[in-house]
């Protein structure tokens, strides 16, 4: 099975999070897993800003 990356700019209020690499299943799943990562603050409901999908072979 393939192996998917996700770079992923989120923003929340007035800031903006950067997630870099973040291996996950779909674009869902690495915006949850960004979310633990901010200590909550991403949410599903959170407006992407930019999302890049990297499939590694």
């Amino acid at each position: 099975m393939a192996i998917k990356l996700y770079n992923l700019e989120v923003l929340v209020d007035d800031l903006v999070y950067v997630g870099s690499d973040i291996r996950a299943k779909s674009q869902e799943d690495a915006v949850r897993i960004l979310g633990i990562i901010s200590g909550g603050e991403v949410t599903e409901d959170s407006e992407v800003l930019s999302c890049e999908e990297k499939t590694l072979h």
